[in-house]
């Protein structure tokens, strides 16, 4: 959108990962100092930390770089594996068998593959990502799998990713051995108010191809202090900003700009800004006002804060009934100034609000996993399995087995959900250190309802949650239509002709569904997420289909708000 008016020839704060961008801070060149050192050395443990949004993943990619190419790597992206799985993972990884349920067998196999690479003079890296959600019984795996050694030096090497959360867990008595063996350990902090400038600058120059000034002193300064010099959260800032900036036909950004930018990215909008309106409307092309300004009004609700990493997890086996035809979707456009505005503006039970203290210290880490799991099956319309226990991994492969798709977002905030507008489970941390899951069923300006934290629904104060929670939650979805992971440009076929007729019965599709995802498709889709507040990129992904499905009258999926209180 903003991109040619600001003389750009991309746009210089997409939070996907580019070489290209790349920007090493004091702190990252250090880190990444000690673990080249580290690998060269051959130590054993070694461990980077760092709060969500800090560059931990950018940093290993930078990493990968600059080692011998010789080294054999196992990346493990989503840990939340038991000891089993975890040695499947990495066996997976180094294409060794690994679909045997022997870990005696997996461990042969990873040691035999080792012995020979030691001989090849070749060293083997294990790198896993967020760390901090690994089972204590994949952490005893790693711990013994560093007992893999010769008489000299070690045979793999492992470095461990995550957040604050990984130390506090390292600290417990019983991964005290494992904490013993970390001999390269460092915290990976904020960029600085100086860097922060840099770092701005440094994208700026690159998506333009020279120096670009946009951002006045005093507006990068507010940058620096609002995203407290995290980079995923610059990054979102200034985005917000630039397209802020451009819907006012501004040449900078100032500080004015950037604090509007906040207030967005925090939700605290009018239910209709005006530039996101006038956004909607460029992005369409040409389509009637009225039919993009009241899909705003509906979706929106107050601009969602983008999520900086959300995945998908797939259902393990999806039922029999979402394996029936595409369902149709009404052709003619909604009268969609009459839909219901979403549950955000519904009440709570009135009934005092327990302390959420209180509340997470009585209850237990596996039994509120449990219960969170029901809570959110009842939702779907699927039956309760009635475990007593369960970890949050085993929560959300319960999910999965029984077709429940689930969006991980590692960062989020309640705006965004209530955007999304489905029950999310929650992963809340509790002063003793454990987290603990609920589901949030709904949400007001002031209060929330969350089931799983006790026999019944309980009302929380917002501000209390929105205190305790970091933002770590999974939204359980539906793929009605049976569509491919992602819908891509050149597409065609039947989902294709679905995703046709559900644009056009929203009023951004002309034209009969060709089956064809053509340049028509194409600036739809993008029009759709310019003015729901997704990223726009034309391809139908995860929060994409929600989207979709949510608006379609075709499906009752269950909302915020629809949950007894």
């Amino acid at each position: 959108m903003y991109t040619r008016f600001y003389g750009l020839r991309e746009k210089p704060f997409s939070l996907t990962p580019d070489p290209r961008f790349l920007f090493l801070s004091e702190a990252h060149r250090e880190a990444l100092a000690h673990l080249l050192y580290g690998v060269e050395q051959g130590e054993g443990f070694m461990a980077v930390v760092g709060e969500v949004g800090t560059g931990k993943t950018t940093l290993c990619r930078t990493l990968l770089e600059r080692i011998d190419p010789a080294t054999e790597v196992a990346f493990i992206f989503h840990p939340q594996l038991n000891g089993l799985e975890l040695l499947q993972a990495v066996n997976a990884e180094l294409g060794l068998p690994h679909h045997v349920e022997s870990r005696r067998d997996l461990l042969d196999a990873l040691n035999q593959f080792l012995l020979a690479k030691k001989l090849e003079d070749r060293r083997v890296l294990v790198i896993v990502d967020e760390a901090q959600t690994l089972e204590h019984d994949a952490l005893e795996q790693l711990r013994l799998l560093s007992n893999l050694e010769t008489e000299t030096e070690k045979l793999i090497q492992i470095i461990l990713l995550g957040q604050p959360e990984l130390d506090a867990i390292l600290e417990l008595p019983d991964h005290r051995q494992l904490r013993q063996r970390i001999t390269v350990h460092w915290h990976l902090r904020p960029m600085t108010g100086a860097e922060t400038r840099d770092y701005v600058d440094h994208r700026m120059r690159v998506a333009a191809g020279a120096r670009r000034q946009v951002f006045t002193p005093r507006a990068l300064a507010e940058i620096a202090r609002r995203s407290e010099g995290v980079p995923r959260l610059i990054n979102a800032l200034c985005d917000r900003s630039l397209l802020a900036a451009y819907g006012e036909g501004r040449e900078d950004v100032d500080t004015r700009i950037v604090r509007q930018a906040a207030r967005e990215l925090r939700g605290e909008t009018d239910r209709a800004p005006s530039w996101v309106t006038r956004m909607g409307l460029a992005a369409a092309g040409g389509l009637a006002a009225a039919a993009v300004g009241a899909l705003v009004w509906w979706m929106l609700g107050s601009g969602p804060f983008a999520s900086p990493t959300a995945e998908r997890e797939a259902p393990q086996e999806r039922p029999a009934a979402s394996q029936a035809a595409i369902p149709a979707v009404s052709t003619a456009p909604r009268d969609i100034d009459t839909a219901p505005i979403p549950a955000e503006t519904s009440a709570p039970a009135q009934t005092p609000a327990p302390d959420l203290d209180v509340l997470l210290a009585s209850s237990s880490p596996a039994r509120t996993a449990a219960r969170s799991a029901d809570a959110l099956l009842v939702a779907w319309g699927l039956e309760p399995i009635g475990a007593q226990h369960l970890s949050l991994g085993q929560a959300l492969d319960t999910l999965r087995e029984n077709g429940l798709y689930t969006l991980r977002f590692e960062r989020t905030s309640l705006v965004q959900l209530q955007s999304l507008g489905h029950p999310a489970l929650l992963v809340i941390p509790a002063l003793d250190g454990a987290p603990r899951a609920a589901v949030l069923r709904d949400v007001t300006a002031e209060a929330a309802v969350l089931e799983g934290l006790g026999d019944a629904p309980q009302t929380v104060p917002r501000d209390e949650l929105e205190r305790a929670w970091r933002g770590q939650a999974y939204v359980g979805w539906r793929d009605y239509a049976v569509l491919p992971e992602v819908l891509r440009p050149g597409a065609t076929g039947r989902p294709v002709t679905w995703l046709q007729d559900a644009l056009r019965g929203f009023g951004l599709y002309a034209g009969e569904a060709t089956g064809v995802y053509d340049e028509t498709t194409i600036n739809a889709v993008r029009a759709f997420q310019e003015v729901t507040g997704l990223a726009v990129d034309g391809t139908v992904g995860t929060e994409t289909k929600i989207r979709l499905y949510q608006l379609s009258e075709a499906h009752d999926a269950p909302r915020l708000g629809a949950g007894e209180s």
